[in-house]
């Protein structure tokens, strides 16, 4: 029995000398994520390590594979977010202690391949770059511009033409319109006048602009062109609000209906006429209760008697008659200015004549005029007669004009648009005004400038697009004229390119930038 108790003391003696190295210490993970299963390609881990080792833990690892170590942090926490590709995955976090120990816990993962859902485009298109520049007229799209100063198909303002006027205007705004196209006498503009469709066209383009009625320059029942004043009698009644009346040309006493009868009678004929055929239509403008009656230039070519017209057809007619003249003209109810084709001041001394007369003659319904020039120089009839257009100051200074002489308390009752689609003298407004102007963008940092080539008056606002495929154009923001940058930063644009658009007062024509691209 002695030697056995040696024995033993002398292996509990051995056991306390062993080196603290050569000892096995326990050690433990715990992964809190992820998860055993399937997971989105973005894993977060999240794991803690303990072990018995005196000395603590050195550090903590992630494996994907064996012998592949993706990601080491030292101490005893864990936590960090790995991207991994789709596919099966026996995923090992591993600790290390202080005393060389180690341990491990495999986490099975299968990595799902993500979703392929279209992409959100966070500023989607509002419009097209075709569609801003494209004809928005009822010109035929194939109307080119012409030497005369015709516009030719295009974009052009739809500002309200209302706007043009003094501040708490209820002038109403008329254009007069031409019958004739499709005529072979006439120009070839690309589309007949009397084609119901074409009339639907010109009626909502006008009514876009602010206009509020037309007049129709009328050669009678026995022309060729009577039925483009019935289509617009037609459409007229089909649009509530929208009115239409008749001015009687000089032409239609030359192709009288009437057989064997003078000036005279066919001037009662084709008054009875408008009477039965046309004033009687809800759609026919009236003034203080009478339907209205205008005429073009008859007492130029022939002499009447207008109070026996008056007798023989009816008292309840307001004629108006042109020119400042035509104020004190036998049976008139007021009269119209036209635009003055020989005036040297762009026919600003005409109209000055006309308002000066108008404000004598207060009890008389007065019509102003607007017009963006003249010139007949293509007209089968010429007179090389030219009143420039001065890039849209001419149109603007007959706003001017008008406006000097008439506010919210002195209302001018009408305003005629000289023409609505007179190709021929080069008055009509249908295919817009053009002010010659240009617009050019830069970017700097993201800062959107632009500079202007030509007269600024002529624009009402600008309007900036941002588009990423050069097609499809986003509005980012819409400034007033006067406004030449615009911080881009605050809309967080991805790379593509930016417009600006230059849109004009009321019928000038709308200019586009050239694109400019994003520096980023």
């Amino acid at each position: 029995m002695k030697s056995v108790r040696v024995v033993c003391v002398c292996a509990l003696l051995c056991l306390a000398f062993v080196p603290a190295q050569a000892r096995i210490w326990a050690g433990k993970v715990k992964v809190m994520s992820p998860v055993a299963g399937r997971t989105a390609s973005i894993v977060t881990f999240s794991a803690t390590a303990s072990t018995t080792c005196p000395s603590g833990i050195s550090a903590m690892g992630i494996y994907t594979a064996p012998f592949r170590r993706v990601y080491t942090q030292r101490g005893a926490k864990l936590n960090t977010t790995l991207k991994l590709a789709p596919g099966k995955y026996d995923i090992v976090v591993q600790q290390w202690d202080n005393c060389r120990g180690t341990a491990k816990t495999h986490v099975p993962l299968v990595v799902e391949a993500p979703r392929q859902t279209p992409p959100v485009d966070p500023l989607p298109p509002t419009t097209s770059l075709a569609k801003q520049v494209q004809n928005n007229t009822s010109t035929a799209d194939a109307f080119g511009k012409q030497p005369n100063g015709n516009l030719g198909a295009g974009n052009v303002s739809k500002v309200d033409i209302r706007t043009l006027l003094y501040p708490g205007s209820t002038t109403e705004i008329f254009a007069e319109i031409q019958p004739w196209f499709g005529d072979r006498r006439h120009m070839q503009v690309g589309y007949i006048s009397w084609e119901a469709a074409q009339v639907e066209k010109q009626l909502n383009d006008m009514v876009s602009r602010g206009i509020t009625g037309v007049i129709i320059d009328w050669y009678g029942p026995a022309d060729i062109t009577e039925p483009t004043t019935l289509a617009w009698k037609a459409a007229a009644e089909n649009h509530p609000g929208f009115k239409f009346l008749i001015m009687i040309d000089k032409g239609a006493i030359r192709l009288s209906p009437c057989k064997g009868c003078g000036p005279q009678q066919t001037m009662v004929y084709l008054t009875n006429y408008v009477l039965e055929h046309y004033a009687n239509s809800p759609a026919y403008a009236t003034w203080n209760g009478k339907p209205v009656i205008t005429q073009f230039d008859i007492d130029e070519f022939y002499k009447l008697d207008w109070h026996a017209i008056q007798a023989a057809t009816s008292p309840n007619i307001a004629w108006i008659f042109q020119h400042s003249e035509g104020f004190t003209h036998p049976v008139t109810s007021g009269s119209y200015s036209w635009m003055n084709a020989t005036s040297k001041q762009f026919g600003m001394d005409y109209l000055t004549k006309f308002y000066n007369q108008a404000a004598r003659t207060q009890h008389h319904m007065a019509w102003g005029a607007g017009y963006k020039g003249f010139d007949d120089t293509l007209a089968s009839w010429s007179l090389q007669r030219v009143v420039g257009q001065n890039c849209g100051q001419t149109w603007l200074q007959s706003f001017d004009k008008l406006n000097s002489y008439y506010n919210s308390t002195n209302q001018l009752p009408l305003l005629q648009l000289v023409t609505w689609n007179d190709y021929e003298e080069g008055t009509e407004l249908e295919s817009g005004i053009d002010n010659c102007l240009t617009v050019s963008a830069r970017i700097s940092g993201s800062q959107l400038q632009w500079d202007v080539n030509g007269n600024e008056n002529t624009v009402n606002h600008y309007v900036v697009y941002f588009s990423a495929d050069g097609k499809g154009l986003r509005e980012l923001n819409t400034v007033p004229a006067g406004t030449r940058a615009m911080d881009l930063g605050p809309f967080n644009l991805r790379s593509g390119q930016v417009f600006v658009q230059a849109i004009g007062k009321p019928s000038i024509k709308n200019q586009m930038s050239a694109a400019v691209k994003t520096p980023w």
